[in-house]
């Protein structure tokens, strides 16, 4: 039987669907919710787009009216619909492929026309502390984060481990009153500075944080650090870590980019891409830095280990989402296999259900090429704890993905010793590519290239090669000591000590 959660969503799906021919904000509200049912259910064939013009429509009657927070309540449902993470996280996002064409809907509305002008007006500076003289003591870094701390934790650790930094952390949830800014105070925020200069009021502890820290670093670029750019007080000096999710988010384009002093950033295409959404960014110093890798690099792997790999085992590690694409992996085992039947498949990380009737679309076509595959031929382990035994065992590493920021377990594939084929994500492609990441050696087109490098590694001596090279990579790309001083240079944080 459905519990209350499910009948109450289906209610409101039945609602939009009835409610979104009327008249007003009623009818404004049916399409909303009934385009975000549809987007979830298959984004490929949702008329989203028209369903933005009709919002941005209330969002620019509203403005006439003088309604400026119905406005951008409007204009705010707009974003979210323009920016749901099923049109973006499939595989086929529309903002990759075409940045302007994307937003010239929500930029030429009238309401977009004040929230992201083509010549913003010069902003209000903010109060700032006053130079502090370190002289020989620690440098103070404050972290500013929203519940997500995962990737940063470790690096903070090891600063403070081996540069002596002195680490305080904000968690804006934790703040007291003014405390963190809703989305509806953020977009507020951005209009009443473009339109008069006025800035949001700076919580006490950010305020004391920011007269004690030589830099403050915001962990993740979106709607965090829109709003530490939109306060009245700001640090001595001011960085932010951008990931890939970031660049997704209508939050760059609301950030005032110029209150920014350095931008580290994780991978190039994604960096890249945000210039092209968000130009203000292009202005920001900027600085590629790596993630330490979550389980470690590892033993060097030897000649018993290369004896022990089998060169017919592929491996991937995540490939559930429709941005991994295993779809492509599988055409390309077919392919293996009718060279050689000896080649498989492992796939390692969260699986389909086992009741299928909750499959999305693209789901249920996996779940059907998975059965019409030979038996014996695709390994489906699920979340393992064991993975970097699971990686040495096997002779290759695959990234089938469409889209990536560096794609983390190829790295983690290659610290274990197994040869790297990378397809060059077709969405990252027009931004640089994998190739700005991985050895092009290693990066390859499409379905042909990656049977073609594949069957190569066949040799042993081939394999053997490229496993030395693969591990070589990963040491020195992620070489804790080699990625901890990106940090001190880019945060400006000293000598090791």
């Amino acid at each position: 039987m459905p519990d209350r959660a499910a009948l109450t969503q289906r209610a409101i799906v039945a609602g939009a669907r009835a409610a979104r021919h009327l008249p007003g904000a009623v009818g404004g509200m049916g399409v909303y919710f009934w385009a975000q049912h549809r987007l979830a259910e298959d984004p490929r064939s949702a008329p989203w787009r028209e369903d933005v013009d009709v919002l941005l429509g209330h969002a620019d009657a509203a403005l006439g009216r003088g309604r400026v927070d119905a406005a951008l309540r409007w204009f705010d449902k707009a974003l979210r619909l323009c920016f749901d993470g099923s049109l973006h996280q499939a595989g086929s996002s529309p903002l990759a492929a075409d940045p302007e064409g994307f937003l010239r809907a929500v930029r030429m509305s009238r309401t977009g026309r004040i929230m992201l002008p083509e010549d913003p007006p010069t902003p209000r500076e903010p109060v700032r502390p006053a130079p502090r003289e370190r002289g020989d003591g620690p440098a103070r870094l404050l972290v500013i984060a929203q519940e997500n701390w995962t990737f940063i934790r470790p690096l903070l650790d090891a600063l403070e481990e081996r540069y002596g930094v002195e680490v305080r952390t904000v968690d804006v949830d934790d703040l007291a009153a003014p405390g963190f800014a809703d989305r509806d105070r953020i977009l507020r925020a951005r209009y009443d500075a473009l339109q008069g200069g006025e800035l949001l009021e700076t919580p006490p502890e950010l305020a004391e944080g920011f007269d004690w820290a030589d830099v403050v670093l915001v962990e993740w670029a979106h709607h965090v650090l829109t709003w530490v750019t939109q306060l009245d007080r700001a640090p001595r000096r001011l960085a932010v870590r951008l990931h890939r999710f970031e660049a997704f988010t209508p939050f760059p384009l609301l950030t005032e980019a110029s209150r920014i002093d350095h931008l580290l950033y994780v991978s190039p295409p994604v960096r890249t891409m945000l210039c092209r959404v968000a130009p203000a960014f292009a202005q920001v110093p900027a600085q590629q830095v790596g993630n330490l890798l979550t389980r470690g690099l590892g033993p060097e792997p030897g000649a018993e280990s290369d004896a022990e790999r089998d060169p017919h085992l592929i491996v991937q590690v995540g490939w559930l989402r429709e941005i991994k694409d295993v779809m492509f992996s599988l055409d390309v085992l077919e392919r293996l296999r009718a060279h050689d039947d000896r080649y498989r498949l492992r796939l390692i990380g969260p699986a389909l259900r086992a009741d299928p009737s909750s499959d999305t679309p693209y789901q249920r076509r996996v779940r059907e090429r998975l059965a019409a595959m030979d038996e014996g031929a695709v390994e489906i382990l699920g979340r393992r704890e064991d993975v970097p035994a699971l990686l040495a065992e096997a002779g290759i590493v695959l990234s089938s993905s469409r889209h990536e920021g560096t794609h983390e377990a190829v790295m983690e594939g290659m610290a274990a010793g197994c040869a790297a084929v990378v397809r060059d994500w077709p969405e990252t492609a027009a931004y640089g590519g994998a190739a700005t990441i991985y050895d092009p050696r290693w990066v390859v087109a499409d379905e042909d290239a990656a049977v073609e490098r594949i069957l190569e590694l066949a040799d042993p001596a081939v394999l053997a090669e490229a496993s030395r090279a693969a591990r070589a990579f990963a040491v020195q790309q992620r070489d804790p000591d080699r990625v901890l001083a990106r940090y001190a240079e880019g945060l400006e944080l000293g000598e090791r000590r």
